[in-house]
């Protein structure tokens, strides 16, 4: 087996989304399309290995967010099998409630930052369940649940090899600071810290993130993620307990997220790229959230 990180230089921007190409003794396997937005890179840099869109065996998505499947449903309308989370399938047949909720959030700028997804044929879209191993390309790919970022998320393992997702947060450069990926409206902590225990525990000695690339030391990163993880939580239910008000908690976890990357000497380009694609008020109105619906709950 061979993996080629290809980089999808998203808003022209190096080591932000990745895909992965996976050659097998039968063919290529793809893991994560990118979105739509990229798809023409990513096109080109098929091309550039003398792969047509139609050689590819099967695309694996982690999950149906737009920076990791956006381009999913154009590969599938040319026949290649597109293997997803049962609960995400039905939106990469029918996109349009992802799109809609994605266009409210980022308004103006939704196009040239996703582009828009074209629906997937039924036909083309296949469920891979929690355990599942899929042969394909002379490989065996086995679907983890990783609930927590998303609750229709998987992981894939592949050999010896971990395709994560975003359920080991984000790491653009080599400062070795971790983004936590706690976009809204479905993180969830304690999935969140049960997903990464899984994956430590499983054992695989090579860790790819969508964002980005190969990860030396998975078992080290973890840890680690584990750590930033629980950290951030536990400050923005510190804010939460005192009243701060939610553009307030935005503001405040940014400039603890910024005290922290700057801390690991985290260049100020890499710190303005990771605002695309895993933007600190995002993140803090998906960990208030989580804390608000706990509260909920409880009073209930």
């Amino acid at each position: 087996m061979e993996i080629e990180v290809i980089d999808l230089e998203f808003q022209g921007h190096r080591r932000t989304i990745a895909s992965f190409l996976v050659r097998g003794p039968e063919g290529v396997i793809l893991i994560e399309s990118g979105p739509e937005s990229c798809r023409e890179n990513l096109l080109m840099e098929l091309s550039a290995r003398d792969i047509d869109p139609e050689d590819l065996c099967a695309l694996f998505v982690t999950h149906v967010h737009l920076d990791h499947a956006g381009a999913a449903g154009w590969f599938a309308a040319r026949g290649v099998p597109v293997f997803v989370h049962p609960k995400g399938a039905k939106h990469l047949v029918n996109p349009t409630r992802l799109v809609e909720s994605a266009r409210a959030v980022y308004g103006d700028r939704f196009d040239s930052l996703w582009g828009e997804m074209v629906p997937g044929p039924g036909e083309s879209i296949r469920e891979i369940a929690d355990g599942e191993k899929q042969e394909v390309a002379g490989l065996v790919v086995e679907a983890i649940d990783t609930p927590g970022h998303a609750f229709h998320h998987h992981a894939y393992a592949i050999e010896d090899s971990i395709f994560a997702g975003d359920s080991s947060g984000a790491r653009i450069d080599g400062s070795g600071f971790i983004s936590v990926t706690s976009a809204p409206p479905q993180f969830d902590l304690e999935c969140t810290l049960s997903s990464i225990d899984l994956l430590r525990a499983r054992g695989e000695s090579r860790l790819f993130l969508t964002h980005f690339g190969e990860i030396g030391e998975p078992q080290n990163h973890w840890a680690a993620y584990r750590e930033a993880v629980e950290l951030n939580a536990t400050f923005v239910k510190q804010r939460l307990d005192e009243g701060m008000d939610e553009d307030s908690l935005r503001i405040a976890y940014q400039a603890f997220q910024m005290e922290q990357a700057f801390r690991f000497e985290m260049p100020r380009e890499s710190w303005a790229i990771l605002q695309e694609i895993n933007g600190t008020d995002m993140c803090a109105d998906g960990i208030r959230m989580y804390w608000q619906r706990k509260a909920e709950l409880d009073r209930s």
